[in-house]
């Protein structure tokens, strides 16, 4: 790792192990168990991760290694009495330890402790025995130098430590970047001319044709200048669409995305983008590099100022063929030259050759056969050669035709022809540059494999149970391998199960990557028909949740039909849940998915309480999901009669994740979407309760790239923008600023309109701005529906325009809840003048109003228009408000402005979330 990089992560991890705060004893627990390589019992901290009095906090089970943890402030101030106190109590209670380490949540002085150690030292009972003091920058640096690799320790640290995941993916896409073959040619002047291009220019096309060693020069660069950026990332340029993209890229080809972007504006990031598309934005990239950062792209056809490395010269090539014990001989290098002159990969392909056993006289034949090569691009000159390797190569190359495909997952390459095979690939010099967890042959070698029959049916056979049993093997696997697999070879797998080879691992693997706009309808079939054919004898151990996928990606597929459709056909699948629980054999798993996904269903048919049964029987049974608590809190949030088990709900997910145990972002960023919304005035308590967790947590994902982030935070921010505007402002403060143009969907478009336009409410904010910029993403959305187009009316209120504002809103009262478009049309005809007019639309508001969290709102604006109108019983209104409120902050100001008799109306008033 780059000096500085490792210096500035340790820094950044440091600050973040300083504020864990009272879980600080579980968090440096799990550092000091990877650490110890020794099983070690946590007697110390309680199931709820806090210090138990009086007892040594870790210990070895052998006795030799003791730990005590300590996030009081001021461990290292003055002579260290807490810590001479935790030593003393180690050696009391566990004389026998010989490695005591005392561990703290705060910096520690580097001569403060060497004196306190010497002094210990000192001590009779110290004798034989080790002490190691660590603070909050020696942890740091031990997760940086030993846990980054590590996932498990990663993924219980995670929730400890924001930045964390961040870090990791980083590292993981830094390691992507290929490493040199031992053997490659030295090319100082290429690598000399990138230098130069890239001292005037941020951005550096490096172009020519398949083979010419566009990819080579690159890599080469990456490893010579290494020193020089921080961080390194290697992408696959079809992954790439748009420049714009980078602002959330799945960095590690799964997971949260990354801001690559953000990555380039920090500087000394070097990003090369191998086989680039044509219609990358090159001005976009180049306005990313901030200072020292430089992105390099490898591609066939040049712009106008991209660099084409040049054939390699006669003196190069014949240092390239002069293996050592069996150099070229001189007129089988003229041969080879008439005929290869000096394009890379030719040679190199001659060089394996040679080097496999192949007489030069047999090459020198090749060449004459297929004359000059460089107008064919090499194609004839390989088709000869691998002619000649068929007994070598026939087995390893037969996978890349069975595939169609000139790239394969490399752990299932692997698994097939093993790491010898592998290997025999590329010392033959077949494959370019391995990519994002693939072995990818060279175009020309894949194109000269093609015109081989090389892969027979049973061959063909063999591999299509082989991929189908990986599948299986790695379906459960915490990491990527299943999505590695299934992006690399996902035309293979569509093509099985388009032919009936599929026994269902392949559909499964392609329902669980598919994007939405991905999923082919035909492949995913009837699940009612699947469901059948699975009680009429065995079925394979993905088979029941492959049919619970289909059933929820034919929901998805069948909402671009209208809602009501939808629901009509989830209606005709839903015996399908009661096929499968009836199935026998079923794992406790497989029983709790079942339960589960018929309680989703059930949800997306309004019928709650019998969804809430089958969450409920999940959370009760061997299996509970925390994906079955996010659905109970969502159905209980507006019963009042419910308040008690959705905060115990809230608090087990919230205890869980900080406690370091498996819940997922997406779980954890749902409940904080679904927090605001709903009955009761439990809300400002569990969400103060939360603040540190939900703030961390949405910075996190949004820095991350991670759209749910923000899309969690547009609803938080309408209840916390006036309720708790502290934390509004510091989780706004925190995000990565989106750029319009890189924001993929409306979805996120919308929430980041509703966020802005929430910013506009904090006091001392700059509110023409923030909602100039708001209405910016509410106009970019492109197709809106009823709810976005009336919280875009409601900003252009807030904005004084409102007969805009009017004429977006009177097509809504026949398409939305009428109650809240008649709210805000009573706001507008407030505002244009017409007080009887807005009496007339709030009384009819009020008499639909179902949401009574709601009601002190419109009682509010009931107030200011009777206000208006200079009716002597307003007040009243305003009295109903205060009692009606279920906020905090709300009733507060409610009682001060009757107090005051305050006028100050609603037409710019705070708005609460419309309904639905």
């Amino acid at each position: 790792m780059h000096v500085k990089r490792r210096a500035a992560l340790i820094e950044v991890l440091a600050r973040g192990v300083e504020h864990v705060g009272p879980e600080f004893e579980r968090f440096a627990g799990i550092i000091m168990a990877a650490r110890s390589y020794v099983r070690l019992t946590h007697a110390g901290v309680n199931l709820r991760g806090y210090p138990v009095a009086g007892v040594v906090d870790s210990e070895g089970d052998d006795g030799a290694v003791a730990v005590e943890y300590s996030d009081r402030r001021g461990y290292f101030d003055g002579a260290m009495a807490k810590a001479e106190g935790d030593l003393r109590k180690v050696l009391t209670d566990r004389p026998a330890a010989t490695q005591i380490y005392l561990v703290a949540g705060e910096r520690a002085g580097p001569q403060k402790v060497s004196d306190f150690k010497a002094r210990a030292q000192t001590w009779p009972d110290m004798a034989g025995k080790t002490l190691s003091v660590l603070g909050s920058e020696e942890l740091a640096t031990e997760i940086v130098d030993h846990l980054l690799g590590d996932e498990q320790a990663v993924g219980r640290l995670a929730p400890y430590l924001a930045d964390l995941q961040r870090i990791v993916d980083e590292e993981v896409a830094a390691a992507l970047v290929p490493t040199l073959p031992a053997d490659i040619l030295s090319r100082p002047d290429v690598d000399a001319q990138i230098v130069a291009r890239l001292a005037v220019q941020p951005v550096l096309t490096v172009s020519g044709m398949g083979g010419l060693g566009k990819t080579i020069a690159a890599m080469t660069y990456a490893e010579a200048h290494r020193g020089a950026f921080q961080i390194r990332i290697w992408l696959d340029g079809e992954d790439v669409k748009r420049a714009e993209s980078l602002r959330a890229f799945p960095l590690v080809r799964a997971g949260d995305p990354r801001n690559i972007a953000a990555l380039l504006e920090a500087g000394g990031c070097l990003l090369i983008i191998d086989d680039a598309r044509q219609d990358l934005a090159l001005d976009v990239l180049a306005k990313y590099c901030g200072e020292g950062s430089h992105v390099i792209l490898t591609r066939r056809l040049a712009p106008p100022d991209a660099y084409m490395p040049p054939l390699l010269t006669e003196v190069e090539a014949r240092a390239m063929l002069d293996a050592p014990g069996a150099p070229c001989p001189p007129a089988v290098f003229d041969v080879i030259w008439r005929s290869v002159n000096g394009y890379p990969l030719g040679l190199s392909l001659l060089r394996a050759a040679a080097r496999s056993g192949v007489s030069w006289d047999d090459l020198a034949e090749d060449c004459r056969a297929v004359g000059k090569i460089l107008d064919e691009d090499g194609v004839r000159l390989v088709d000869r050669l691998l002619g000649r390797l068929k007994a070598q190569l026939q087995h390893e190359l037969s996978v890349f035709l069975w595939a169609q495909l000139p790239a394969i997952d490399s752990a299932f390459l692997i698994e097939e022809v093993g790491h010898v095979g592998v290997r025999n690939l590329k010392a033959f010099g077949l494959t370019s540059v391995d990519r994002g967890g693939l072995i990818r042959l060279h175009d020309v070698v894949f194109a000269a494999l093609n015109s081989l029959d090389w892969c027979d049916t049973a061959r063909s056979a063999h591999l299509d149970r082989a991929v189908q049993a990986f599948i299986v093997k790695v379906a459960d696997e915490p990491g990527l391998r299943l999505w590695t697999l299934v992006r690399a070879m996902m035309p293979k797998l569509e093509a099985m199960a388009a032919a009936g080879v599929d026994e269902g691992p392949c559909l499964y693997g392609l329902l669980a990557v598919w994007e939405p706009d991905e999923v082919r309808r035909a492949l995913v079939g009837d699940p009612v028909a699947a469901v059948a054919k699975l009680a009429e004898g065995p079925r394979g151990p993905l088979a029941v949740i492959t049919v619970i996928e289909a059933v929820e990606q034919l929901f998805l597929l069948d909402k671009h039909d209208g809602a009501r459709v939808s629901r009509e056909r989830l209606t005709e699948r839903m015996l399908v849940f009661e096929a499968l629980a009836r199935l026998p054999g079923l794992t406790t798993r497989e029983q709790a998915q079942i339960q589960h996904h018929e309680g989703k269903a059930l949800k997306r048919l309004f019928k709650s309480d019998e969804a809430a049964e089958r969450f409920e029987a999940v959370l009760a049974g061997p299996y509970p999901m925390d994906e079955a608590r996010l659905q109970l809190v969502a159905i209980y949030r507006s019963k009042p009669d419910k308040a008690v088990e959705v905060i115990a709900l809230v608090d087990t997910v919230f205890a869980r994740w900080a406690a370091g145990e498996e819940v997922t972002y997406s779980v954890i960023l749902g409940l904080i979407e679904r927090l605001p919304a709903g009955d009761g005035r439990w809300r400002n308590d569990i969400i103060a309760r939360h603040a540190e967790a939900i703030k961390d947590t949405i910075v996190a994902a949004s820095n991350q790239g991670v759209g749910q982030g923000p899309r969690a935070f547009a609803p938080l921010g309408r209840f916390i923008s006036t309720e708790m505007p502290a934390l509004f402002s510091e989780i706004f403060s925190q995000l990565p600023a989106p750029v319009l143009e890189g924001l993929g969907s409306d979805g996120d478009r919308f929430a980041w309109a509703e966020i802005y336009a929430e910013a506009a409410r904090i006091p001392g904010a700059d509110a023409a701005e923030l909602r100039a910029t708001a209405l910016r993403f509410y106009e970019a959305m492109v197709r809106p529906d009823g709810f976005n187009t009336q919280r875009r009316a409601e900003l252009l209120i807030d904005m004084g325009r409102t007969s805009e504002a009017e004429s977006l809103l009177l097509p809504l009262l026949v398409e939305r809840d009428p109650e809240w478009v008649e709210r805000l049309l009573a706001r507008t005809r407030l505002a244009l003048g017409d007080p009887d007019g807005a009496l007339l639309q709030i009384d009819s508001a009020l008499a639909r109003l179902k949401a009574e969290h709601f009601r002190s709102e419109f009682l509010e604006l009931r107030y200011d228009i009777r206000f208006a109108l200079q009716d002597p019983n307003a007040l009243e209104d305003l009295e109903k408000a205060i009692a009606a409120s279920q906020k905090t902050v709300e009733a507060r100001r409610l009682a001060d402005r009757l107090q005051n008799g305050s006028q100050a109306g609603d037409v710019v008033a705070p708005e609460g979330v419309a309904g639905g």
